[in-house]
């Protein structure tokens, strides 16, 4: 049995629950209100936890703090590290720096040539954008794209398989691997993006695109997708800067790229941005979370789905942003209506006025808004200990 992990309910990072004696403890949960697709992807969880035989894709949306990859990668890491061969793969990945924005601190790229960039974010960037809600558009003739794993210790910080993807407006760009020529390649196309496959797992890689011919023509970059070709857990981070729930609607590849990985589990933290603008609408909340959760149930429809709520934050540091309550009705609302699942995160991290404590305590950023390093991982370990417990839960009422 290899349960261990979970039959103790160790945490792979524990959490000092007495040394913020202002985190709401007793709250940490998940509030379910439909157990069907939650049965399933609980039951899938528990079968790789056993046998090791699943391959399980965690997609979780969000803006500047997913798109930073801090709280996103503590998840990762909690998921895949629980076991030996929970990793399956980082998953899909955009390199913003091609664009001059933040990007990963475990993944680094860097590049040659001129790139333009465009986010779903901003309203007169126009598309067309993927999952990522990012795109690149070459300006030169050339470019050579790097992508290395920083610091790599060990098979987690690898893959085997590559996904590019991309679109030629007139089929007149070459795309070209340079890696280690001891390892051998295969290479297959599809529509929208190319498939590399390594002979032996790899932790840097770079790219060669190149305009065959002078010919008037565009190359659109959406991003990478980084997989492990074996059976395990993946945990895609989706998340642009200022996104808000309208900007992942803008997002024309959306359905189609997320419908290559079959979300068994989706995790909404969007509507920070939505709820820091002064003409907020709930209704409009409401309708634009209700269409993009259709876009996702259409990739499929039994993906388990859980709202996180907003973290409390001041508007323009001056007073508490008390939009938060309507927009947590409306998730809470979602979540019932839809039979989904919720985190009252504003509620564990304290409630309203708790980003100053959070602030005080070295775990958010003097904007009042955002928290930093250590404290997008602390809630990383809220989140996946309430997620554990959920699925201990249901472990023990199957006996």
């Amino acid at each position: 049995m290899f349960l261990n992990f979970f039959n103790v309910f160790g945490q792979f990072y524990p959490i000092n629950y007495n040394k913020y004696p202002f985190i709401n403890q007793e709250l940490n949960n998940l509030q379910i209100y439909g157990h069907k697709t939650w049965n399933r992807f609980f039951e899938k969880l528990d079968k790789q936890y056993k046998d090791g035989d699943k391959n399980i894709n965690i997609v979780h949306f969000g803006g500047s703090h997913i798109q930073a990859d801090i709280w996103s990668n503590r998840m990762r890491e909690n998921f895949q590290h629980s076991l030996p061969y929970n990793n399956s793969g980082r998953g899909f990945f955009f390199p913003f720096s091609l664009i001059n924005s933040n990007s990963s601190h475990v993944i680094k790229t860097s590049h040659s040539g001129k790139w333009d960039g465009f986010r779903n974010s901003v309203n007169y960037h126009r598309g067309p954008f993927g999952l990522t809600g990012a795109r690149a558009e070459l300006l030169d003739d050339s470019s050579i794209i790097n992508i290395w794993y920083n610091n790599p210790k060990n098979s987690y910080n690898s893959f085997q398989e590559i996904d590019l993807f991309f679109e030629d407006s007139n089929t007149n760009y070459e795309i070209r691997t340079i890696l280690d020529p001891s390892i051998k390649i295969k290479t297959k196309k599809f529509n929208g993006y190319i498939k590399y496959k390594f002979s032996s797992p790899v932790d840097s890689l770079s790219f060669l695109i190149k305009k065959k011919e002078n010919l008037e023509s565009k190359f659109y970059f959406f991003g990478f997708r980084l997989d492990n070709n074996k059976n395990g857990i993946s945990y895609h981070s989706i998340g642009v800067n200022g996104a808000s729930v309208p900007s992942y609607l803008r997002c024309e590849f959306l359905e189609k790229q997320l419908s290559l990985i079959i979300p068994d589990l989706v995790i909404f933290s969007i509507g920070i941005n939505d709820a820091y603008e002064e003409g907020f609408s709930k209704d409009f909340y409401f309708k634009n979370y209700d269409s993009l959760i259709q876009i996702v149930q259409k990739a499929n429809p039994n993906t388990a789905i859980l709202f996180t709520t907003n973290n409390d934050s001041y508007y323009k540091k001056e007073y508490p942003n008390k939009r938060v309550f309507q927009a947590r009705e409306v998730m809470f609302e979602l979540t019932k209506n839809k039979s989904f699942a919720v985190w009252d995160m504003f509620e564990i991290m304290g409630g309203l006025n708790s980003i100053k404590k959070w602030e005080t305590n070295r775990l958010a950023k003097e904007d009042l808004i955002h928290l930093n390093y250590k404290g997008y991982n602390l809630m990383a370990d809220l989140l996946f200990e309430a997620i554990m417990k959920s699925y201990k839960n249901h472990t023990n009422k199957r006996g």
